[in-house]
């Protein structure tokens, strides 16, 4: 027999109070189960916390991570009543990080910067919630350990095996990998082949544990955590510095929060949008870690926090299970857009998925017959309110996110979908209020509005490929987002007779391709046009896979399972497809897309990776350079502005260094004496107290990725500036030379 708890709640037989174990207060005797079960984790995550505020020790570091992430929230939903376990844990979550987000932001609003204060503070209330909670409900923690059925025993098992020779894959992939002499063909051209057979193992029997003959409890999130780990884990392990020069810049700020507890440069567009950078800091301080090493396991963090509030959005729009778990699952395996390293555009993403599943959970207009009374308003009070306080967080988080949010729900607001009406009002009361003072150094830095244009705005940030590297990983993401995408819109199609079923995914879809018809954001509108659309993509194609067969075709309830017996169901006697090959088809499928996804993220891992040597030589050039001075760069890739003092260096320059590709627009320029007179003239432009041009490793190898130059341009240049009587060497080290103009 299937398992009744996977079949839509409309084919669930109805039964009495007390044969579920209903309360007399409606709510089942599971969810009492987990709202003590939250109560005792809450309890001790902030017994802990208090534990290591006083004594530190080598578990302050995740002991702050687990009560950023859901002590807060576990203290204020174990005094409620949740129904469904994953919406529940969503909720806290979101609580938490909300919470903890909003306090830090404040603190540097205000300029009293004392984490350890408030953290503790906050843990003494949550340990006091918790007690009451659990006075109330009674302590102990269940009805009695959960027992599996004998029938059930044999496929557990079965789980455990495929998870632990995949898990034991992946660490033999990684003790034989050197990530060192990585190619132009990124990690899975230079990783261990026993990470593909890890993959393999991952994706099949997440697919296993979805059919009837498989199916076993609590496999899917198990595979799910593995595969985070695959896809966002294997690089940090096998890197000695965080990857993306980029995230250095984001270190520095937050290295100038720890210093100096407070922000508000008028032309620092970070320090203008600081949440992300106040929170890290926060962590920092209390976890007793520096932020770079925080930074390694950001995409971890903030992958699986995002596919919790995913799960629990997947369980608010579709009652089967199974639906949830295969767009968690979906969405890690497609998502190939680097939006979660340690940056601002990953907490604000995981912030809009909070938006959205407050908004569909408790604000979407009410089927008429339901009678709301006044617990029930009083109830959707309080999530408007925490609708528009997440909102805040959000928009003051990231730059671009709280619009395509915003766009998303005006859209569900047209379609009649959300109550109240001015729900999106206020959301764009927010936006515009906090925009509104700040518009000056965002019109006249990046620009707003560039013209109705969707192909320009759709073409990328790379002018071209410039490697046969990039063009495979370029043809790869390109192949995956038209896939999901056209697989969605097939969805949509195939679930037209459910109208009502789709339209509000289908709508968040495809309301974030509007931003193309304003915004190119750097070449990357395209990139954060998928990041947006693909959870709810990925929730089209979960929920088609799972709908029930059309008239005339076989019926089966999960992938795998036996189909009706020949001429039932179907519209030609006899005729039937075999039991496996949905299943194998979508085993198959997400093993595809997870190596797509892996080739996406780490094709370009020669360019990503930051070596050690470099990032020494850029601290060294920081602490020893002239306050005041223009630090120039040949190419971007360098990581630059990460410590405190940045502030100190290129105060004219709203984000990023000068560089001369695109700065100076030298790109293709076969580099040498010639372009010297234009190089110190276009450094000199930004009237720096001293002048220092940086030359790395790093910066050949993105120049060669991306074809910026001419092969050995970069040796030419150096060779003209030894040459030259206006440069001398100031700095230099292993793969890095820093010189200074003078003349």
């Amino acid at each position: 027999m299937p398992d009744p708890v996977d079949r839509p709640a409309a084919d669930r037989p109805h039964r009495a109070a007390a044969s579920t174990g209903e309360t007399s207060t409606g709510e089942t005797s599971a969810g009492a189960t987990n709202r003590r079960l939250m109560a005792w984790t809450g309890l001790g995550i902030a017994l802990a916390t208090l534990l290591t505020l006083a004594t530190g020790g080598p578990l302050a570091a995740p002991v702050a991570v687990a009560f950023a992430g859901f002590g807060p929230g576990l203290a204020v939903l174990a005094q409620l009543r949740v129904r469904q376990p994953v919406l529940g844990w969503a909720a806290a979550l979101l609580v938490s990080v909300t919470g903890y987000a909003a306090t830090a932001t404040v603190q540097v609003w205000l300029g009293w910067w004392q984490p350890r204060a408030v953290v503790l503070a906050a843990a003494v209330l949550v340990a006091l919630s918790c007690v009451l909670a659990l006075r109330r409900s009674g302590w102990r923690a269940g009805p009695g350990p959960y027992r599996v059925p004998v029938t059930g025993r044999g496929r557990l098992v079965g789980h455990v095996v495929i998870l632990a020779a995949a898990t034991l894959l992946w660490l033999v992939a990684l003790a034989r990998s050197d990530l060192d002499g990585v190619t132009g063909y990124g990690l899975l051209a230079s990783i261990h082949p026993a990470f593909f057979a890890a993959v393999a193992l991952c994706t099949g029997g997440f697919v296993l544990g979805l059919t009837r003959a498989g199916r076993a409890p609590g496999v899917q999130p198990v595979y799910l955590v593995l595969l985070v780990l695959l896809v966002h884990g294997t690089v940090p392990l096998l890197l000695d510095e965080p990857q993306y020069a980029w995230t250095y810049k984001h270190l520095g700020v937050v290295e100038l929060i720890q210093a100096t507890g407070s922000v508000g440069a008028p032309t620092d567009i970070y320090q203008q949008w600081p949440t992300l950078f106040a929170s890290v800091a926060q962590l920092a301080d209390l976890s007793g870690q520096p932020a770079v090493v925080l930074a390694d396991w950001s995409a971890v963090f903030f992958n699986l926090a995002g596919v919790l509030l995913l799960a629990a959005i997947a369980r608010t729009l579709s009652p089967d299970r199974r639906v949830a778990a295969l767009t968690a699952f979906g969405f890690v395996a497609v998502n190939w857009v680097e939006e979660d390293y340690l940056a601002p555009q990953a907490l604000a993403f995981l912030l809009s998925l909070g938006v959205l599943l407050v908004l569909l959970h408790r604000l979407r207009r009410p089927d008429p017959a339901e009678d709301v009374d006044r617990s029930t308003r009083r109830g959707r009070a309080l999530s408007l309110a925490a609708l528009l306080v997440i909102f805040a967080v959000l928009t003051a988080t990231h730059q671009l996110s709280p619009y395509l949010v915003l766009a998303q729900v005006g859209a569900l607001t047209l379609l009649r979908q959300i109550r109240p009406w001015w729900t999106v009002v206020a959301m764009g009361v927010i936006l515009l209020g906090y925009l509104l003072p700040r518009y000056h150094l965002v019109a006249g830095s990046f620009g707003l509005f560039e013209g109705i244009n969707i192909f320009a705005n759709a073409a990328g940030n790379a002018d071209g490929w410039g490697s046969t590297g990039q063009a495979v990983s370029a043809v790869v993401v390109r192949s995956l987002a038209l896939s999901v995408w056209g697989l969605a819109a097939l969805a949509v199609l195939w679930s037209r007779h459910r109208h009502s079923t789709v339209l509000v995914p289908a709508v968040l879809a495809g309301t974030p391709f509007l931003l193309l018809a304003g915004q190119s954001y750097g070449g990357e509108a395209i990139y954060r046009v998928f990041l947006f659309s693909a959870p709810w993509c990925v929730l089209l194609i979960a929920m088609a896979f799972f709908a029930p067969r059309p008239t005339g075709a076989v019926e089966a309830e999960a992938p795998g399972d036996d189909p009706a017996p020949a001429g039932r169901g179907t519209g030609t006697a006899g005729r039937r497809s075999p039991s496996w090959l949905r299943p194998v088809l979508l085993g198959l499928a997400l093993t595809v897309a997870v190596f797509g996804t892996v080739q996406g993220r780490h094709g370009q891992l020669v360019v990503d990776r930051q070596d050690a040597a470099e990032v020494a030589a850029a601290r060294q050039l920081y602490a020893q350079a002239a306050p005041g001075a223009t630090i120039g760069l040949a190419t971007s890739n360098f990581p630059s502005r990460l410590t405190a003092d940045y502030p100190d260096f290129n105060r004219s320059v709203p984000v990023g260094e000068p560089d001369l590709v695109k700065g100076a627009q030298l790109r293709g320029v076969a580099l040498g004496p010639a372009q010297l007179p234009a190089i110190e003239s276009y450094l000199r432009g930004f009237g720096g107290t001293a002048t220092y041009l940086v030359i790395s490793d790093g910066m050949r190898r993105q120049a060669a990725y991306f074809g910026y130059l001419p092969d050995g341009a970069l040796d030419r240049l150096e060779a003209a500036l030894r040459a030259s009587s206006r440069w001398v060497l100031f700095q230099h080290g292993p793969g890095v030379n820093v010189y200074q103009l003078t003349g």
